[in-house]
């Protein structure tokens, strides 16, 4: 990990860093100190604290290779349009790493990869995928430390809709890929069901603004202590979909059975805790229609436009006109 410098860009300049004495520099003496051999470009400590925490809490939870399942593969094939197979020693950005289920999957199939997150979640990441080749910083999606218009895939997958601005940020990711190269992103899908409030919707909505007003050292125990009240309510009633449904409109709690094999009862009570945690710390969520989502890449020039519902709400892959 991390064996290439040059990789890194300075985020403004846009023009190569260099290596010092524990940091990154730029050609006026800015520097950005590495830490844990990763370059840090944000404070550990941002709105995004509570993913990082997240991530180191639950480092393995989620990658193919500890699940012994396809689940993060079949995700990223079908986000590639088929074309994973093809990211063979073709350069790949990836935005928002978290604790590098997909990272592990790019790498798995070739790619020349750098990749970043807003969050600490990058040290499990590293801890992850750090013995394999590949560049790793800790960095802003509105100010990427990497070459623009040099990437075949820019690929950002569980995260635009965490930003500050969804519009903004697909445009940023925009720069980053080359002439002719593709853009994977995904993206929280508007419905009625999220606006609504329980019963008549989903109780998620009602538990993250009690969540969020607590310390931020208080939050992960209320979420598990959310978790382990509903969940053997959720297990017990596992085969009956019609509980299920009260139970989203009362418990709020994430639980996959039925949508993601994940085998038994302990599984599903991890994913439970760390994407309940995950759906109730964020500081932003962002729903967009497909037609939005849509709109945004055509005001940006892409071509061959793929806008679907799926997967996390959206899915969408466009190319950028070879010149």
């Amino acid at each position: 990990m991390n064996e290439d410098w040059s990789r890194f860009y300075d985020p403004e300049l846009q023009q190569p860093l260099r290596k010092s004495s524990g940091s990154l520099a730029n050609a006026v003496g800015r520097q950005y100190p590495i830490v844990d051999s990763i370059p840090r470009f944000v404070s550990r400590d941002n709105y995004a604290a509570d993913f990082g925490a997240q991530w180191n809490r639950f480092p393995a939870t989620q990658l193919d290779s500890h699940t012994g399942r396809a689940i993060s593969e079949s995700r990223l094939a079908r986000c590639f349009r088929g074309e994973l197979p093809a990211v063979a020693g073709r350069a790949v950005l990836e935005a928002g790493s978290g604790a590098g289920r997909f990272t592990e999957i790019l790498l798995n199939h070739g790619a020349v990869l750098d990749s970043f997150d807003f969050s600490a979640a990058v040290e499990a990441n590293g801890r992850n995928n750090g013995k394999r080749r590949m560049n790793l910083a800790q960095a802003d999606i509105r100010a990427m430390p990497f070459c623009k218009n040099a990437y075949d895939y820019v690929v950002c997958l569980g995260v635009l809709q965490h930003t500050p601005d969804t519009e903004e940020s697909i445009g940023k990711l925009w720069q980053m890929v080359a002439p002719g190269g593709r853009l994977i992103i995904d993206h929280y899908c508007w419905n009625l069901w999220l606006r609504l409030p329980p019963p008549l919707g989903d109780a998620e909505k009602l538990y993250r603004q009690l969540i969020l007003r607590l310390p931020r050292e208080k939050r992960w125990p209320a979420v598990k202590r959310l978790v382990d009240f509903w969940f053997p309510i959720y297990w017990r009633f596992r085969d009956n979909r019609l509980a299920r449904k009260i139970l989203a409109r009362v418990g709020g709690i994430h639980f996959y059975f039925g949508q993601i094999e994940l085998g038994g009862r302990e599984a599903h009570y991890e994913w439970s805790l760390l994407d309940t945690h995950d759906g109730m710390t964020d500081a932003y969520k962002r729903y967009r229609t497909p037609r939005q989502i849509r709109r945004a890449l055509q005001a940006l020039g892409a071509v061959d436009i793929n806008v679907r519902k799926g997967g996390n709400g959206i899915e969408a892959w466009c190319r950028k006109p070879a010149s």
